[in-house]
């Protein structure tokens, strides 16, 4: 080595520098070219798959219409026209908004306290209030600090502040984690012990009124536990369920209830949590439900009058219900007991779920029939189905019927007798005759079911308004599944009572049969005879408390009800009819049997026999620990999995693809194939035509191979762009709360809020109103409404579903999709059908659908008639241009079923896959109902068991992925049978856009293009960018090798030196 201070040492330094210096940025330099080429192949590999709903969330879809080829002149093209504009819809949205929060907060109980004066302060316990917010938009909403200052009302601060540094180590759990990936449903309040460690804190609270938040989440793919097994970390609130409060919270409520006179109970859950504990604290002086926090300090302070009634039965314990037995995590082991891969739930408590449970088997009990047992309604059940109180009273008066046909129509004068205006709920009820007919043949009947209902304008105190509400009788039928395996309309004697809820409902009834509860032991001498005792009076008082459940007067009670708001019914037949509604009233095709193949080899709930046939967990404990929330079911007190041995038979059941068609294949083998025809036809030359027109025929000839697998294998958040007929993209939009993205941004309290205002008014201008978005942003569908049905409370969707009660579900659906509609919006009714539960639905890797077992007269009755009447909900007007004699356009219209879109499910009816079940699909959807819209799976990216031939086999038509790898869709364009459904998916597709408002501005003879999408400009630029920054790296590295003209003039001096040598 050369030492520093001799020749030649700084040059050789210098040199091997210089060598370092190119190394390093050689290396760096080829590092970032690695990295700009990764970032360019990863956005055009995986850009792509999620395009579409990227470009519909963010706008980034540019359809262009081009009519330069045709006279517009004196034509109107827009079909569909807004209500508002970007500038002034917000004000519309943010009322709209307020009133369901308003009207949808249902007042459970109030000893005189509210309302309270404007200046109380309220002290807000629970960490949870201090973290809830207002869905007011997708960006987020108002806190309940926020929204009591916007209301002018006080609320405690500085107890608020310490929540809110507390919320950094306590607070309410996610539940459901990742759309059901996981689940997390620890409570984890703040201590009362820490709350009382900050001075400051108690000295805020007091001269306030204390308010107990007491708060429940859940969400999509997680059901809410049935035990805090998991949860929890005490064994006392490990057997506690997640519907009520655990000892953290009890003891925070013990002491208000110790050291405050008047306390206030907030519920904000979707569920319909378990309040019979509230008794017990007797200085808790009201209870508000408040699924929504925007109306609270309006209804606490009186600014709002509540008129919200419930929407679920509250029950004291609602693991107790029949429907309970069978709800969470259920697993199927094989012959050998090992665990298969395959979940289930039996639905065996039949058609009585909620209140159809709670209230007949309180009136068998009251007469002594049915086997009903000790049977106590007081301890069943808190709050009644449709129940709410106001801080005014109204008196009834007046109630009339008429039958005009098939047509009842029931008049009530209302009258507000209190001295604070208000809006009343007039509920009509029905109850049909349970005969020996449908006992023989295992048709059951609830005493009552809710068959009508309206609601009153604000009245102002003295104020009297005529509430008229309409049924029609083919409401009253029921479906027999045995004997006639059709509807039937039994003969007999049917009531009709207006009532305040469910309970008054049976208890009006019990009046008119002239049942009194004194004469219990008397009332069926058949079950009385060997009973030599007779009722005594403490029995009649015992009734008269069991009969005052629910709101009503010790007078109405010892008269078990008010009769003068009964009228009977006696139809003409005097036998059982088995033919008036076995032919669908919209179709006039003939209704039979088409799900069978569901119905598990269990004894099914009846009211012949409450006790012996109530129904029992369809499995045992076995030796799984449940993560999935099951009760504590072990002897050993753990919670595990119930299992139950699945055939192999079975299993090779659950294993297929089998849609159940009644086609065969080998039928279609003479299908016309055709691709590519050049017919001159685009999507707007079909708008207003039926669905029959010979014309559709021409269309779909033109379509390609491609452009059917696309659109029937890849239409997640969005329909594609179809080239052959000038389909413009479509833009399908979530939730059911509002838009996501299409639209404004606006949000909207939950459906269940909906639900609770028990206001169809509000519910058609929901509806509008989305469709108003809709026009402004783009959105042409809607992935909502939500109509499946809260069977027990612990579903974690029942926020997005409005009812335990189909009839009440469907009532709002139809609303909100016909007002849609009105608009040019075709929505995705959902999730078709019996996806009641969320546990094991089967939308994550590694989850193959829950296997749903039912009778068909609870299907028919319950879960599928909020989709019938969605169906049924009426037309709306289509407007288009017609094309004249002459070869002249003018404007025309016509009706158009409301009905457009329909959302099938994740689970398994029975073993079939409901999205791929004939019997569902075709049997009764497209025939019986007549339907000839889209059909849409839910979420199929992961559904490994949601097979796209299936599909379409079985009916339905189009797949929700975003990802063509997901389409799981063997599309064999020569085969005749894949090609015949194909091309029956693609006519149902094609004859929603083209009657939506996706055609604002074209007419025949238009031209309707594809523009360059967001998303492609994004994909070209980041190329563009990163490849330009990948050569510039590329000429740098060899820049760095690339000699100096000082080098080079040093070589070529080299050079000619050595020359001159030869020469020398």
């Amino acid at each position: 080595m050369l030492h520093p201070e001799l020749p030649g040492y700084h040059v050789n330094r210098r040199k091997d520098m210089s060598k370092a210096r190119k190394i390093v940025g050689t290396t760096i330099r080829s590092i970032l070219i690695i990295v700009f080429a990764v970032i360019i192949a990863a956005v055009n590999s995986i850009l792509p798959n999620y395009a579409r709903m990227m470009d519909s969330m963010i706008g980034g879809i540019n359809t262009k219409i081009d009519n330069s080829d045709v006279d517009t002149t004196g034509l109107d093209l827009e079909y569909n026209k807004a209500d508002y504009t970007t500038d002034n819809i917000g004000e519309a949205e943010s009322a709209l908004h307020q009133q369901i929060a308003d009207e949808g907060t249902v007042l459970l109980s109030n000893e005189g306290i509210l309302p309270m004066a404007q200046d109380t302060e309220f002290s807000f316990f629970s960490v949870n209030s201090a973290t809830v917010s207002a869905r007011d938009s997708m960006m987020g909403g108002r806190n309940l600090t926020q929204i009591f200052e916007n209301a002018g009302a006080k609320i405690n601060t500085t107890l608020m502040n310490f929540y809110s540094e507390q919320s950094k180590e306590y607070g309410l759990s996610s539940g459901s984690i990742s759309y059901g990936d996981a689940e997390d449903f620890a409570i984890n309040e703040v201590p009362l012990s820490v709350l009382q460690e900050n001075a400051e804190v108690m000295e805020s609270v007091k001269n306030t009124v204390p308010v107990y938040f007491l708060k429940r989440v859940a969400g999509e793919g997680r059901d809410m536990p049935r035990s805090m097994y998991n949860h929890a970390e005490s064994e006392e609130d490990k057997a506690k369920s997640y519907l009520e409060p655990d000892s953290t919270e009890l003891e925070i409520i013990s002491y208000l209830n110790d050291n405050f006179d008047n306390v206030i109970l907030v519920t904000n859950s979707n569920a319909a949590l378990e309040l019979g504990w509230v008794k017990d604290y007797t200085n808790i002086k009201a209870v508000l439900s408040s699924t929504t926090i925007e109306a609270i300090p309006y209804i606490l302070t009186g600014q709002v009058n509540p008129s919200g009634r419930t929407v679920d039965t509250f029950a004291a314990d609602a693991s107790k219900s029949p429907a309970a037995q069978n709800f969470g995590d259920y697993q199927y082991v094989d012959e050998n007991g090992e665990l298969t891969k395959y979940n289930y739930v039996t639905y065996e408590e039949g058609i009585y779920v909620g209140y159809k449970y709670y209230e007949t088997r309180y009136e068998d009990a009251v007469l002594n029939q049915g086997n009903a047992g000790d049977y106590d309604y007081t301890e069943e059940v808190v709050y009644p189905f449709g129940y709410g109180l106001s801080y005014t009273t109204f008196a009834w008066s007046n109630m009339q019927t008429n039958w005009s046909g098939d047509e009842c129509t029931v008049t009530v004068d209302v009258e507000n007798t209190g001295d604070m205006a208000g809006k009343d709920v007039v509920e009509i009820y029905a109850q049909s005759p349970y005969t020996e007919y449908d006992k023989a043949n295992g048709v059951e009947k609830a005493s009552v079911q809710l068959a009508a209902y309206g609601k009153t304008s604000e009245l102002a105190p003295g104020e009297k308004e005529t509430v008229t509400c309409t049924f029609s009788k083919e409401q009253l039928k029921a479906y027999d599944e045995n004997g006639a395996q059709t509807y039937i309309f039994d003969a007999g004697d049917y009531y009709i009572t207006a009532a305040a809820n469910a309970h008054a409902a049976i208890n009006n009834i019990l009046a008119a049969k002239s049942e009194k509860p004194a004469q219990k032991a008397d009332l069926d001498s058949e079950e009385t005879a060997d009973n030599e005792e007779s009722a005594t009076q403490e029995e009649a008082e015992s009734k008269i408390e069991l009969l005052t459940a629910g709101g009503l007067s010790t007078e109405e009670a010892t008269t078990g009800g008010n009769a003068e708001f009964v009228a009977v019914y006696t139809p003409d037949n005097t036998d059982t009819d088995v033919t008036t509604y076995a032919t669908d009233s919209y179709s006039g095709v003939e209704i039979t049997n088409q799900l069978q193949d569901c119905k598990a080899d269990v004894t099914y709930l009846t009211r012949s026999d409450w006790e012996g046939t109530f129904p029992t967990h369809d499995g045992t404990p076995g030796t799984q620990i449940s993560t999935w929330g099951n009760e504590i079911n072990g002897e050993d007190g753990v919670s595990y999995t119930y299992v139950k041995t699945a055939s192999d038979d079975l299993i090779a059941e659950l294993d297929s693809f089998s849609s159940g068609t009644e086609i065969d294949p080998e039928t279609l083998a003479d299908t016309q194939i055709v691709y590519g025809a050049d017919n001159g036809l685009t999507l707007i030359d079909m708008r207003g035509l039926d669905y029959d027109d010979p014309l559709w025929e021409d269309l779909l000839d033109e379509l390609t191979p491609e452009e059917i697998y696309n659109t029937i294998g890849v239409s997640g958040y969005g329909i594609e762009y179809i080239d052959s007929v000038e389909k413009p993209f479509n833009i399908d939009a979530d939730t059911a709360s509002g838009l996501i993205y299409g639209g404004t941004g606006a949000m909207f309290p939950s459906a269940m809020t909906l639900a609770q205002t028990w206001n169809l008014e509000l519910a058609s201008e929901y509806g509008e109103m989305i469709g108003n978005e809709g026009l402004l942003g783009g959105a042409d569908g809607w992935y909502a409404p939500s109509m499946n049905i809260h069977r027990t409370p612990y579903s974690g969707r029942n926020g997005e579903y409005y009812s335990e009660d189909a009839f009440l579900s469907g009532a709002v659906a139809s609303r909100e999709i016909y007002g849609a509609a009105s608009k040019g919006m075709y929505t995705y009714i959902k999730h078709f059908a019996f996806n009641d539960q969320e546990n094991h639905r089967g939308d994550r890797d590694g989850q193959f659908s829950v296997a749903t077992w039912f009778n068909e007269q609870s299907a028919r009755e319950i879960y599928l008639v909020p989709f019938e009447m969605c169906m049924k909900a009426g037309d709306v007007t289509l407007n288009y241009v017609e094309k004249q004699e002459d070869g002249t356009y003018v404007n025309a219209s016509k009706q158009i079923r409301a009905s457009q879109g329909v959302m099938t499910s994740f689970n398994r009816a029975g073993a079939t896959w409901a999205g791929g079940d004939y019997g569902l699909i075709t049997g009764i959807l497209r025939n019986e109902w007549a339907f000839d819209g889209i059909v849409m799976t839910d979420n199929a990216n992961t559904g490994v068991f949601m097979d796209g031939y299936q599909m379409t086999e079985a009916g339905a038509d189009v797949k929700l992925t975003t990802l063509p790898a997901s389409a799981r869709y063997n599309f064999d364009e020569n085969d005749p049978a894949t090609y015949y459904y194909a091309r029956q998916a693609m006519h149902h597709t094609l004859y929603t856009i083209a009657n939506c408002k996706a055609m604002n501005g074209a007419m025949p003879g238009s031209h309707i293009k594809d523009g360059t999408r967001i998303s492609t400009t994004i994909m070209r630029v980041v190329t563009i960018l990163f490849g330009l920054l990948i050569i510039l790296e590329v000429y740098k590295i060899f820049r760095l090798f690339k000699p100096t003209q000082k080098k080079l003039a040093k070589l070529q001096a080299k050079a000619e030196k050595k020359a001159q040598k030869k020469q020398s």
